[in-house]
């Protein structure tokens, strides 16, 4: 690709002046050229001289350049050397008009006033094309226009000449100032626009004083990975109206995106209700993966409120949240007429493994060993994590530990907690060392909790049916 998308938006933008433009020319040029004619023909007598048959003329190619120009915009038959060739002829016109057309005074001051005056409104006119190119150019053509005229009269005016030609350079000057500074809060206004789609609003300030381009590529970068979805939401979703799902789902997401935006999430997309959320890009910090953790915990208090209003559903909604930190490729990805701020690889694909197995495991909330890892020096103290299980989730060959995120609410209900993952982990560790009935033993002190029930069934069918080879890891032959 050979142009960021905000050069491509500049020149949509630019396309758009230019039709703006021409018929704001065919206007201007069509008033005068009416009253010239009416006045031409004796229906009426507004001008100061009665225009002549040169002056209808020049009327004529000002008014068929203006035509042609808005014919070829919306036929889309446009560049920039058709810009500049057009320029050229308004130029072109004005200086025959100026030099030949009699109706045109040229005695004393008043042509040096009425050069000075075209060259000015040809200037200002070119500026709402919104170019600096074009600005520079137009410039440029105004002060041969204006030196050129004025050579070729009589030099016993009282005009200061040079004077006059400095306040034009000046204006000139004045005018790219103008057009530099407008395309910068153009740019400023796109990229700005470009970040909000991806971003929550306190980053994009901060993307924007360090430069930052929304510009197709990317680049390798470790992130935290987050991917949530409302467990079996297309069955539950027939029993209301789709219009009524729409609005489910706008209010969901309205209150899921709010969550993530608090703590810096950057959200790649909504698929259907699944939400997949990135934390360390196009920003990254030491705390990542810790936010990425208050997200999940604070989005299942807010599915919780949901809940309780029960606007749309009678029975209870439940999300799975997975979450992953690793090396994906973040960046603008797509073609040249539509990007996506996104990540790509394969720990992509794991984190979506690691959320879908919210369904296997009785758990709201799992994370990956690396995402474990990656809070361990920051703050592991700062919540309640238990280990769930050491698998190989279909089609990897690698295992990888599985751990759940616990919420609290108070300091007793903690208390409890702590004490649950203590004796959990135990039963756990004499799973994995195939002491299924010490580990039996002691989940079944703890039917309370629904992995210890989901440890007890899978310890009865190993029971009845004992593993050939034992490594504490479980194989899953589904996603």
């Amino acid at each position: 690709m050979n142009s960021n998308i905000l050069d491509t938006i500049l020149k949509e933008r630019s396309f758009k002046n230019e039709k703006s433009l021409a018929i704001t020319r065919l206007i201007i040029f069509f008033i005068p050229s009416a009253v010239d004619f009416l006045s031409f023909i004796g229906f009426s007598s507004l001008t100061l001289f009665k225009p002549t048959l040169l002056s209808l003329f020049i009327n004529s190619l000002l008014l068929s350049i203006s035509l042609i120009t808005l014919i070829l915009l919306y036929k889309k038959i446009y560049n920039e050397s058709i810009k500049l060739f057009i320029i050229v002829c308004d130029y072109s016109i004005i200086a025959f008009a100026l030099n030949f057309d009699p109706t045109i005074p040229r005695e004393g001051s008043l042509p040096y006033w009425t050069s000075f005056s075209a060259a000015i409104f040809l200037f200002v006119l070119n500026l709402l094309r919104y170019s600096k190119f074009t600005t520079i150019f137009s410039g440029i053509m105004s002060l041969l226009l204006y030196i050129g005229i004025c050579y070729n009269l009589p030099s016993d005016a009282n005009v200061d000449l040079p004077r006059m030609i400095v306040v034009l350079i000046i204006f000139i000057f004045i005018g790219y100032l103008i057009t530099d500074s407008n395309m910068k809060m153009m740019k400023e206004a796109n990229t700005k626009t470009l970040m909000e789609r991806y971003l929550p609003p306190q980053l994009v300030n901060e993307l924007y004083n360090k430069n930052a381009n929304i510009e197709p590529g990317g680049k390798n970068q470790i992130v935290t990975i987050l991917f949530s979805d409302i467990r079996n939401f297309t069955s539950i979703s027939e029993k209301i109206s789709a219009s009524e799902v729409v609005s489910f789902l706008n209010l969901y997401l309205s209150k899921m995106t709010e969550v993530i935006y608090s703590q810096n999430g950057t959200i790649d997309k909504f698929i259907g209700d699944a939400i997949l959320t990135i934390f360390g890009a196009p920003i990254q910090n030491e705390d990542d993966s810790i936010r990425a953790i208050h997200t999940a915990l604070n989005m299942q208090k807010n599915l919780k409120n949901l809940n309780k209003e029960k606007l749309f559903f009678e029975k209870e909604i439940k999300m799975g949240i997975g979450i992953h930190t690793g090396e994906v490729i973040a960046g603008n990805i797509g073609s040249d007429k539509r990007l996506d701020y996104t990540i790509i690889g394969d720990n992509v694909n794991l984190c979506s493994r690691i959320e879908s197995l919210t369904k296997f495991y009785p758990c709201s909330i799992l994370i990956s060993e690396s995402t474990l890892q990656s809070i361990q020096n920051l703050s592991k103290d700062e919540f309640l994590i238990r280990e769930v299980d050491t698998v190989i989730v279909k089609g990897k060959t690698k295992p990888i530990k599985l751990f759940e995120v616990l919420d609290y609410s108070n300091e007793l209900e903690k208390e409890k907690i702590e004490n649950l993952i203590n004796e959990f982990t135990n039963g756990l560790n004499f799973y994995k060392e195939k002491k299924f009935n010490e580990s039996l033993n002691i989940f079944s002190k703890l039917t309370y909790d629904e992995l210890s029930k989901f440890y007890i069934e899978r310890i009865k069918g190993f029971q009845k049916n004992p593993p050939l080879e034992w490594n504490g890891v479980y194989t899953l032959d589904h996603k």
